[in-house]
């Protein structure tokens, strides 16, 4: 339970010792990070300062955009009873409209997986849709799932284009068409605050309250930090999504932070546009502006004046790889700090797969010096014949093992993507933006309770390649 984390229920000074702190709730270093020399830290909301239940929250749009695809855009009612597909999208996937497929990339920017409704595309099949192996997904025709509000739309394309593939219904639009009249309806189910209404009227179907968030936030403050809160949601959905998870008095959020900005227009919120409008004092009551320290709309600039913080004297937490992360940083240079919930359930299906994680790399290893064996041994002719059938078998021994390996630790992910953050021996796409663009990286922001307000973030060592053999044994 999140409550008997060791920083929670010690108190505020409790700190784990080495090898104490949960895997699932440590904090992870790309670039070092020196959490004194930060003088403001700054947070998203949605998926961020609030955990939403994924489940319930994809569900209820996944069934409104159902229904909204029926009444507002003619889609036969038949379509009303698509099964709700939990596992058929994560992060980081890319949509190609005009096939109507869902592609995973690694780093490299290499399709590595496609599917087409229920069913993944062969090698070949792969190779006849994308010869050269690589697309440039900045292009119309694609979209990428960037954060965990994509993930019900990635449902029902799916669904959808199963139904079409197996010839159980005609929609009579093109699959592109298809994916732009969902995009467009979900935008709409945010945008008219249908959706928002529905959740406000049940907070706690669709938000799971963590009890470490205020005193992570206190201790901040304590730490001398000025705090900020910067979102794209409207006032109203704020103050009652913040009211729910802070509790106390109407309004008495407010107090955690030295600025409050709504209706934020990230990524766009990081170039200049000028100062933001003030809220009314009064007019809402779960966001009354009590010390005159909230607004609408602005710039990063206006931002940074009030707060008398810039550059990399700012930390900034969000989940959005692109409008939170990466145009904060490269934009103004700001720290950053990605929130990536995920990490919880593939650490918790990892950790006690451990021993097979590290069979499955030292094998790897082997392996490679047993086809280089292998290989000479086949140049070496009939001498080397008896060398060779020895090292066929070995390598066809060694070859059965990490078959066996790898489906053991498939088991621990999504059962048709595999890992968000890895793609075989490679990063995926996702994981490689998170390297890239995130100074640190956790799954919640309440993990901050399990270190010192001061500490010292330190990247690993990164060894390359050419460095292994110097390495030291695991």
């Amino acid at each position: 339970m999140q409550g008997s984390d060791p920083a929670i229920a010690g108190g505020a000074d409790a700190f784990p010792g080495p090898g104490e702190l949960e895997p699932r709730r440590r904090i992870f270093t790309n670039r070092n990070l020196r959490m004194e020399s930060i003088a403001a830290i700054g947070f998203d909301m949605d998926h961020t300062l609030a955990i939403y239940n994924v489940d319930n929250f994809s569900r209820l749009c996944f069934d409104m955009a159902l229904e909204r695809l029926v009444s507002d855009r003619g889609y036969p009612g038949a379509v009303r009873g698509l099964p709700w597909l939990p596992d058929a999208a994560v992060r980081g996937l890319v949509v190609d409209k005009k096939l109507g497929n869902l592609l995973k990339l690694d780093g490299h920017g290499h399709i590595t997986r496609a599917r087409h409704g229920a069913q993944f595309l062969d090698r070949d099949q792969r190779r006849g849709a994308y010869p050269r192996g690589r697309t440039r997904i900045g292009t119309p025709r694609y979209r990428v799932f960037d954060t965990l509000f994509d993930l019900p739309e990635g449902s029902l394309y799916t669904a959808l284009v199963d139904r079409i593939a197996r010839g159980e219904i005609e929609l009579g639009v093109s699959l592109r068409r298809l994916y732009d009249d969902i995009r467009e309806t979900v935008d709409t189910l945010h945008a008219d605050g249908t959706l928002k209404a529905r959740i406000i009227a049940d907070l706690g179907a669709y938000f799971v309250r963590d009890p470490g968030l205020v005193p992570t936030l206190e201790r901040f403050r304590a730490a001398g930090k000025r705090l900020f809160l910067l979102t794209n949601s409207e006032v109203e959905y704020t103050g009652a999504v913040m009211q729910h998870l802070v509790g106390g008095g109407p309004g008495d959020w407010e107090r955690l932070f030295d600025l409050v900005v709504c209706s934020a227009g990230k990524p766009a919120f990081f170039l200049a546009r000028g100062p933001g409008t003030p809220v009314e004092p009064g007019r809402h009551a779960l966001l009354p502006v009590r010390t005159g320290n909230a607004y609408t709309g602005g710039d990063c600039f206006f931002l940074e004046n009030l707060l008398e913080a810039s550059g990399d004297g700012i930390l900034y937490f969000g989940d959005h790889t692109y409008g939170d992360i990466l145009r904060s940083k490269k934009s103004v240079g700001w720290r950053t700090a990605m929130i990536v919930p995920e990490i919880e359930a593939e650490v918790a299906g990892l950790t006690p797969l451990r021993g097979a994680w590290q069979e499955l790399n030292a094998l790897e290893e082997h392996l490679d010096d047993l086809v280089s064996a292998r290989d000479l041994a086949r140049s070496g002719g009939e001498a080397q014949a008896e060398a060779l059938a020895a090292l066929e078998r070995r390598l066809g021994e060694a070859l059965g093992r990490r078959a066996r390996l790898q489906r053991q630790l498939r088991a621990a992910f999504n059962p048709h993507w595999e890992s968000l953050f890895r793609e075989g021996r490679a990063a995926s796409r996702f994981g490689r933006q998170v390297m890239e663009f995130a100074c640190i990286y956790t799954s919640r922001v309440s993990n901050f309770l399990g270190y010192p307000a001061d500490k010292f973030f330190s990247r690993p060592l990164e060894v390359l390649p050419h460095e292994r053999w110097a390495q030291p044994e695991n």
